[in-house]
């Protein structure tokens, strides 16, 4: 069922899902707005759910409770929340690469899934609390208009993982939080509203718990409960997912106009002063609070327009402070993401971060405005002190974001010429724009500003919600046959990688896949062909693996049946070969690290028995200069003959001992971890195939 069947269920059973005695205790009542949510109030009178939409943002220029600054209001909740026993984490990376369905973290819980809340690996700690930075690129029309948006935000996540023994879960989680919101940071009660809402994703579903004050969402605490399917069963492991909005909690107690101004202090002032911009306080106070009501996807100004008719003539005064939140928000964004190993492009991922690069330097040409990159990336990481690792990246980010300009300044006036011809004959469609935007980087705004120099009256689509790449990575195999109750191969090339000759029995024939219950054979993987050889004298012409089962492509299925006894024989020059490459492209990998830099990932590889080659992520064209270095270092880790071990770990201690670098080869499945390690040189999760020593 969608969202909206599983929401209509929840309400007819809400007693069992959100009657918590929480509310009893505390003299909440459950009301229905006329919007049709249902929510729980201490004051009987109130009609409206507290969403913004009714109300816009009723607490704008104002303090509510205890003033504490961005960073101050996290020390005080994690203070407070390790008085509950709760253990504070450190941030993972804003580049998920331990997940093959994700490109970027989007939410604190993407940190631990799937294997955590699957059970298969313990969580660093249990209940936890982690200031966890994630990147979203749904509303980036939004972001410096409504005052609730940003492309990067730090989501504090709540987590607690309740096996047989409960650790925190419904009444704990929500007393905790009112708890903080009332004593801590000193909100009136009766301002608080929590919604009832449901949550789904990743096979799971639940209630969830969303909590406003005076307009604005604070936090959702979601309870991953049950597993979809027919009919929902429970899940044995109960998640408590509760994300805590750390920018909206210092913004509504800082009396500040907008959370740019009390996330990004002194980026914010510091683009104001280069830029010039300056704004009538209270007419900007009046502006974000009923600008909270609106949505920007479909037509900007035409809401825009529609505000000024409340606020008064005031959007072409905002617009440029506008600009300057947009600037500072998605610099922030490049920031971390390139701190973090991503790079804009055209592909997966970095196709949103060139949408955020070339947004800025569309305001820079419109405005006529000029900024150091370098002291802009140094005067967020000032703002974001919170990640002091975030220093290491600005001299990176600084040079990346030169080369994207020179790419966008290079491309723009044939975007230009195109975009007049395109509408001279005709119009301008939402492919037409998205096409402009792709192919020469000229976005809706530029092609406002070029239309207006021209004298042409014309719409311009806004088509930010299209250029959104999904944020889920394609697969890339299908599953190939249905190994349902087959037991996991004992995969003999990870006991010894020159095994070439061994004896098996056939477990079963499926669909021309021969089934063994061992081999020696290694399944195509991780950019590594796969073996050749024969079984029994028939040719394997394939070899594949679906979870734990080896699949061999036979010539001639027909001459096995279940049962058979057999000898496989793999054609070593061609593993010896693969083995030689996939090392190769480790020691590669180490070599362009260490000459170009730890911004360097592996994007891509392929090893075959005739050659291999590595796809690196890096911001420019590799010099000669940089391309010899990478060879005299690759060729000095040869030469040195180092050790190569390989060995298992768990998961959750590899992760602890060696760093999310392991994960250069993408996401790898599994609780244990294969790990291959060239002695002082790279440590990688890997399921490959390698020599043991360098030379």
């Amino acid at each position: 069922m969608d969202k909206g069947e599983l929401r209509r269920v929840f309400e007819r059973e809400w007693e069992k899902h959100y009657n918590l005695e929480f509310f009893k205790e505390e003299g909440f009542v459950r009301k229905r707005c006329p919007c049709g949510k249902y929510f729980w109030t201490l004051d009987p009178e109130r009609e409206h759910c507290g969403e913004p939409e009714h109300t816009g943002y009723t607490f704008v220029g104002k303090s509510i409770g205890r003033y504490r600054d961005y960073i101050g209001t996290w020390k005080e909740m994690a203070k407070f929340y390790e008085r509950f026993g709760h253990t504070v984490v450190d941030r993972y990376p804003v580049v998920a690469r331990w997940r093959d369905d994700l490109y970027f973290t989007i939410a604190s819980i993407a940190v631990f899934q799937p294997y955590v809340v699957r059970g298969e690996v313990e969580p660093p700690a249990n209940p936890l609390l982690i200031p966890q930075p994630s990147l979203r690129f749904t509303d980036v029309e939004n972001v410096g208009l409504t005052g609730r948006h940003f492309t990067s935000f730090v989501m504090v996540g709540q987590h607690a993982f309740n096996r047989e023994e409960r650790v925190v879960w419904k009444e704990e989680a929500i007393r905790q939080i009112f708890e903080y919101m009332t004593k801590e940071v000193g909100i009136p009660p009766e301002s608080i509203i929590f919604h009832e809402d449901v949550w789904m994703g990743g096979g799971n579903f639940g209630p969830s718990i969303e909590y406003f004050v005076e307009g604005l969402e604070l936090g959702n605490i979601v309870f991953m409960q049950y597993e979809e399917g027919q009919p929902p069963r429970e899940l044995s492991i109960k998640v408590l997912d509760h994300g805590i909005g750390l920018s909206r909690f210092a913004w509504i107690r800082s009396g500040k106009p907008t959370p740019y101004d009390v996330v990004l202090p002194a980026t914010v002032e510091y683009l104001k002063k280069i830029v010039g911009v300056e704004v009538e306080k209270g007419k900007l106070l009046k502006f974000i609070e009923v600008a909270g009501r609106y949505e920007f996807e479909e037509d900007p100004l035409h809401t825009l327009r529609e505000i000024e008719k409340i606020v008064g003539n005031f959007v072409e005064e905002y617009l440029p402070l506008a600009d300057v939140y947009i600037i500072a928000d998605h610099a922030k964004t490049l920031l971390f993401a390139i701190n973090d190993g991503a790079f804009p492009s055209n592909v997966g991922g970095g196709y949103n971060l060139r949408v955020l690069a070339r947004r800025i330097f569309s305001i820079l040409q419109r405005r006529g405005w000029d900024i150091d990159f370098h002291e802009l990336f140094t005067t967020i990481a000032h703002d974001q002190r919170l990640f002091p690792e975030l220093k290491e990246g600005v001299e990176l980010a600084a040079e990346v974001m030169e080369e994207e300009r020179k790419k966008y300044i290079a491309t723009r006036e044939r975007g230009r010429r195109k975009l007049l011809t395109i509408v001279r004959r005709g119009g301008l469609t939402p492919e037409g724009m998205k096409l402009l935007y792709e192919s020469y980087g000229v976005t809706p705004e530029d092609a406002r500003e070029f239309l207006r120099e021209e004298g042409l009256d014309v719409e311009i689509p806004n088509i930010y919600h299209l250029l959104e790449e999904p944020r889920k990575k394609r697969r890339e195999k299908e599953r190939i046959i249905d190994v349902e109750g087959l037991s996991p191969t004992d995969l003999l090339y990870y006991k010894d990688p020159y095994l070439f000759e061994f004896e098996a029995k056939v477990v079963d024939v499926r669909e021309g896949w021969v089934i063994l219950d061992r081999t020696a054979f290694y399944p195509e993987g991780g950019g590594q062909e796969a073996d050749r050889g024969f079984i029994n004298g028939v040719e394997v012409v394939d070899v594949q693996k679906v979870g734990g089962v080896v699949l061999h492509r036979v010539s001639d299925p027909h001459k096995f049946k279940k049962g058979d006894r057999v000898k496989g024989i793999v054609d070593g020059e061609r593993r010896r070969a693969l083995m030689r490459h996939h090392t190769a492209t480790h020691i590669i990998l180490a070599a362009a690290r260490r000459v170009l830099g730890r911004h360097v990932w592996q994007e891509g590889a392929h090893k075959s028995p005739e050659k291999a080659h590595i796809d690196i992520s890096h911001f420019r064209r590799i010099t000669e200069g940089e391309l010899a270095a990478i060879e005299r270092e690759a060729n000095r880790i040869v030469m040195e003959n180092r050790p190569i071990r390989t060995f298992f770990m768990d998961r959750g201690e590899a992760e602890k001992r060696f760093g999310i670098t392991i994960y250069q080869g993408g996401a790898v499945p599994g609780k244990r971890l294969r790990i291959v390690e060239i002695e002082g040189v790279d440590v990688e999760a890997c399921g490959g195939t390698h020599v043991k020593y360098t030379g």
